[in-house]
């Protein structure tokens, strides 16, 4: 009588173990499969500010030529300021997900050219001018690299470390 009793605990612990094994699998997928839409919208969110950016120290330089009224400079460092936001923000969701060292040094970049900004939009119509004027050359350098970078994850280690090192060069006062 024993016998049959045990075959039957073994059957249902096999069950069991077969049912808890595809609940486990099937989480662990679901997971993954989140991670990836999470790491694409990530890339998707960078997208319009790096097109913005890799163009900041032509359009900065076109403004002071033309000497673009205070509350169209004030507007275009406003913008500047929420495109770098949002790449920092970006880098930082990525780094999360991937752990790569590059997207924590442009994440790093990225807060630096954003309180760049933040402190030139504080500034007075005439200072702004006079800090975009200082900061032009670094600016277009950040351009010139910027342009090449089509999407976020197209960025490199040595990209990034040339970013940051530019953006630890802007200077507001």
């Amino acid at each position: 009588m024993k016998k049959p009793s045990t075959k039957w605990v073994i059957v249902v612990i096999l069950i069991l173990f077969v049912a808890y094994s595809g609940f486990a699998t099937y989480n662990w997928l679901e997971g993954e499969r989140i991670e990836d839409r999470t790491l694409n919208d990530a890339i998707y969110l960078s997208v319009a500010p790096l097109r913005e950016l890799s163009a900041v120290g032509f359009d900065a330089e076109y403004l002071i030529e033309s000497d673009a009224t205070d509350e169209l400079l004030r507007e275009k460092i406003l913008q500047y300021f929420f495109h770098a936001g949002t790449l920092f923000y970006s880098s930082s969701m990525l780094h999360a997900l991937t752990n790569d060292e590059k997207y924590s040094l442009f994440g790093t970049a990225m807060r630096n050219l954003w309180y760049f900004f933040m402190g030139v939009g504080n500034d007075r119509p005439d200072d702004m001018k006079e800090v975009l004027t200082t900061n032009l050359d670094t600016l277009k350098q950040m351009d010139d690299i910027l342009e090449e970078i089509l999407q976020i994850d197209d960025l490199t280690l040595a990209d990034a470390e040339k970013i940051l090192q530019l953006s630890g060069n802007l200077t507001v006062g």
